[in-house]
């Protein structure tokens, strides 16, 4: 009998196995306890048993690709940046979590050779029918806005469509992701999947082609990209654009239901995410336009821009109008989770410590998530250890108690996120800081009352 070859018996990366999915099954758990609210859509447009590649816009570092992942309950291998695998123990990890390499121009021109086999890797993946996951933006940004795509994932769908010969098709799914906020926990996250591009409609154009297949299908993905998320096109007046969409959603939902327009999104996170983007839309025609309106506007955020936070929490938090007695009840309640909280401090100061040294904004959540992943679990452990000695409880005991503990941490970092405008309001209630919030709140009824105005104009 012939002695199998190495290639014969490696396992490939897109296959399953039972520890990728007890940490699937781990990670998807305490992904569910980071946002406050998910919603997903489009489901029904993913195909089934069939080769597809995910083609997601790209904002918030390794949350993306967690997004994606853990609303599927199947495997999906991930192409991300080389950089990332220099060490070796973390390369390991990486291939272990089905993420592999991709070189880009940045990484080095001699290593873009070795992109060959690792796309050859990747049209495996297709091959087995299996789905691959690859961010076409090329890179990850903060702004609400779709980047320039690059011509590998293309160049992947359509060595794979070619190898397939019929048997089966690839099919590439774009992915809106949308984040109210990148920077902590408790955010809101939607996610839509589109309709499917079928490569094989393209793949004429692209045999007889290249350039002029690549860029086709390039073009039609960025399309298809652009009507799943927030983009906002303007340069010159991103961040007034943004800010606008921001505090004049709560306007356009009033707006929509006085007209007796029922929302097509299940929770809170969709009707947020739907108004920004239609109110964006219009602004970026007022800004091609050079309406002087979006000056007077700019001037009324002119305060607003003072308060530390970002445009989604303060429109949140502008709305936000809680009498005495609902602030008594809040604070009660907040007693009995004050020592869960102190049990969550450590991950919560490391994760403070070290994003201070990142200025990508839009990587303090992935680094939030990991902290609170890791160094929780620990705390709960340690404490579970120590009370068990002190009190001479047996091992069966201690693992009760670091199972209650893991609950009561949850609920309290849940009851944090809650706590979090209340505390806010709290803390903004005397002096300087509660001359500043009072002009804030008669510049944003000023603000969303002129917006208000103009979408009925719609």
């Amino acid at each position: 009998m012939n002695k199998p070859t190495d290639q014969a018996v490696m396992k490939k990366i897109q296959d399953d196995s039972l520890w990728y999915q007890l940490v699937f099954m781990t990670v998807k758990f305490a992904f569910s306890k980071f946002y406050r609210q998910t919603e997903i859509r489009g489901l029904d447009n993913v195909p089934m048993g069939e080769p597809v590649i995910y083609a997601p816009n790209h904002q918030c570092g390794l949350m993306d690709p967690l997004v994606v992942l853990l609303n599927r309950n199947e495997p999906v291998v991930f192409m991300a940046r080389a950089d990332i695998f220099q060490n070796k123990q973390a390369a390991k990890f990486l291939h272990f979590l089905k993420i592999m390499p991709v070189f880009r121009i940045r990484d080095g021109f001699e290593n873009l050779g070795k992109n060959e086999m690792l796309f050859n890797i990747a049209k495996d993946v297709l091959l087995d029918r299996k789905k691959l996951c690859v961010m076409p933006e090329g890179n990850h940004g903060e702004q609400h806005k779709l980047r320039p795509l690059v011509k590998g994932i293309f160049r992947i769908a359509f060595t794979a469509e070619e190898a397939l010969h019929g048997n089966g098709h690839v099919k590439i799914v774009p992915v809106g992701i949308d984040h109210s906020h990148f920077q902590h926990a408790g955010s809101d996250v939607v996610l839509t999947f589109g309709v499917p591009i079928h490569v094989e409609d393209y793949l004429p154009e692209y045999q007889e082609n290249q350039a002029i297949g690549l860029n086709t299908i390039r073009e039609r993905l960025a399309g298809d990209l652009t009507c799943l998320m927030h983009d906002i096109r303007s340069e010159k007046n991103y961040d007034l654009i943004y800010t606008l969409c921001c505090l004049g959603a709560p306007a356009y939902l009033e707006v929509q239901k006085e007209k007796g327009i029922s929302p097509s999104a299940s929770k809170r996170a969709g009707r947020y995410f739907d108004a920004r983007k239609a109110i964006g839309l219009h602004l970026d025609e007022l800004d091609q336009a050079k309406s002087l309106q979006l000056e007077e506007w700019k001037k009324q955020c002119a305060h607003l821009n003072q308060l530390p936070y970002y445009a989604d929490e303060i429109a949140t938090w502008m709305e936000y109008k809680p009498g005495f007695p609902e602030s008594f009840c809040l604070g009660l309640i907040s007693l009995p989770f004050l020592p869960g909280m102190l049990l969550n401090t450590p991950a919560w100061l490391l994760n403070r410590k070290i994003c201070k040294g990142i200025e990508d904004k839009q990587m303090h959540s992935t680094f939030a998530f990991i902290c609170g992943f890791i160094v929780n679990p620990l705390v709960y452990l340690l404490t579970a250890i120590i009370i068990c000695l002190v009190s001479a409880s047996t091992v069966p005991n201690t693992l009760g108690l670091l199972i209650l503990l893991g609950i009561y941490g949850i609920m309290a970092e849940r009851w944090r996120q809650r706590m979090r405008l209340p505390f806010r309001n709290a803390r903004y209630a005397f002096g300087k800081k509660h001359e500043l919030i009072k002009t804030c709140r008669q510049d944003y009824r000023q603000l969303k009352q002129s917006i208000k105005s103009w979408i009925c104009t719609w």
